[in-house]
């Protein structure tokens, strides 16, 4: 039988109805680290997030936010406790994990897979982290120049919507489904965020934007504290807006979401890829090469057969252009002869590091 977090013998069900305020059968009060606690209460702190009635000490601290419950004369950490501050969440929870799996392509298929981080345990701290740094380094950066001559700073996914997705994602997820994990798939040209569990009754992919819910007050509390969320309640709202403002929204619908009852699914599509390259470059391109650059664009990686079919051109037209766009460093090519297949190169201006 699963550990999961328990009612009975030591609570009323009635008496706690979200899932995070609820200890954690086997669990014990030396499983949180208290460093982290202190820490987080100081950052909150700073960043004024914290009420007047709070207390700042670990472990009162701890009580009043329903992370630790007395039971009799024991301490028990609850759902929220370990999953925010545990030493180690995953020697008793083991299935609170994610994966992320970066494709080469827009298709999940093995031969076109980049990355698999697999079971990323830690804190909800450590792996908003980890999704943050492995997504803000390996999508797209760059600069234009806007009038007046201003430079004007793009990113193929704005940082806010990185992070918000990923709160959206750790804090609503169900935590009471031990068979599936959170799941992050980057691609070419989008992102899924893929959560067990569904949405909760009532709440529809259609009225998602209007119907607030929380799955785990607890833990969304405790982000809001540590900066990970703007307002409550409005982390998608803050995606929608901030895709909209940067012309990510237009004539198309930036991000869509998913129910399929057991898993929602939240898709984001990024800045397209073109943007990222010089315009110099791009002004000495012809309309055919253009053409080709945006057929591979769209569909991650191609062979020569493809192009071919798909304008109707010679062969040796076609390897002319992809010639070209190899020598402009807009196009690179893997495999030897009719097998070889050509995908975007990485742009001109290389992502940032993560900080």
């Amino acid at each position: 039988m699963p550990e999961l977090p328990f009612f009975d013998p030591l609570l009323d069900p009635p008496a706690l109805p979200q899932i995070d305020r609820l200890p954690v059968r086997g669990a014990t009060v030396e499983m949180i680290d208290l460093d982290k606690v202190a820490a987080h209460v100081k950052r909150a702190d700073e960043l004024q997030r914290l009420a007047d009635e709070i207390p700042r000490a670990p472990l009162p601290y701890l009580l009043h936010t329903e992370c630790l419950m007395p039971i009799d004369d024991t301490l028990y950490p609850t759902l929220a406790g370990l999953l925010c501050f545990g030493r180690d969440p995953q020697a008793i929870l083991r299935w609170a994990v994610i994966d992320l799996a970066h494709y080469r392509g827009v298709q999940p298929v093995s031969y076109e897979l980049v990355h698999l981080g697999k079971n990323v345990g830690g804190t909800l701290f450590d792996q908003l982290e980890y999704l943050r740094r492995y997504l803000w380094t390996y999508t797209q950066h760059g600069m234009t120049i806007a009038d007046g001559f201003q430079r004007v700073d793009l990113h193929e996914y704005p940082e806010v919507v990185i992070r918000e997705l990923g709160v959206n994602m750790l804090a609503h997820r169900d935590y009471t489904i031990t068979n599936s994990q959170a799941r992050v798939m980057l691609f070419r040209n989008r992102i899924e965020w893929s959560n067990p569990g569904g949405l909760p009754e009532g709440v529809t992919p259609e009225n998602i934007l209007r119907k607030q819910y929380s799955r785990n007050p607890v833990i969304q509390s405790i982000l809001y504290e540590a900066g990970y969320v703007e307002a409550l309640g409005q982390g998608l709202d803050t995606v929608v807006t901030v895709l909209q403002r940067e012309g990510l929204a237009s004539g198309v619908a930036n991000p869509t979401f998913e129910d399929l009852r057991d898993t929602f699914i939240v898709t984001v599509r990024g800045r397209p890829h073109d943007e990222f390259y010089t315009a110099g470059v791009f002004a000495d391109l012809k309309k055919q090469q253009r053409k080709l650059f945006e057929f591979i664009q769209q569909n991650g990686e191609v062979a020569t057969p493809e192009i071919v079919r798909k304008f109707d051109r010679s062969e040796s037209a076609v390897l002319r252009d992809l010639r070209a766009l190899i020598t402009a460093g807009l196009v690179e090519a893997s495999g030897d002869a009719r097998l070889r297949r050509y995908r975007l190169a990485r742009p001109l201006s290389a992502a940032p590091p993560a900080e």
